[in-house]
């Protein structure tokens, strides 16, 4: 009677222990840049990075991740913009290219 008392306590014990997960679960970080203006023939380029011709409006996000960046605006191979900028986590942030 004991032994199989003690072997369903232990397995009581055992079982009960499976499946328990502690910890907290959080959301990718990310940030996004959009630009205003007349984007027509320009191209960026993030953090040095290869440029890409890119479309106007807050609808159009790029997703960066958060922190400090370097961007530049090129038009016809030329410097147009050239900001440092810090975007905090889960922020959109405009450039303009006027």
């Amino acid at each position: 009677m004991k032994t199989s008392l003690l072997i369903g306590l232990m397995s009581m014990l055992l079982f009960s222990g499976c499946g328990y997960k502690e910890g907290i679960a959080t959301s990718e970080r990310v940030s996004y840049l959009y630009f205003s203006g007349d984007t027509t023939g320009l191209v960026v380029s993030i953090d040095g990075g290869e440029k890409i011709s890119v479309k106007p409006g807050r609808d159009n996000q790029y997703k960066i991740s958060p922190g400090k960046h370097k961007v530049q605006v090129f038009e016809n191979g030329a410097l147009k913009v050239d900001r440092d900028i810090y975007v905090s986590d889960g922020v959109a942030k405009e450039i303009g290219v006027n």
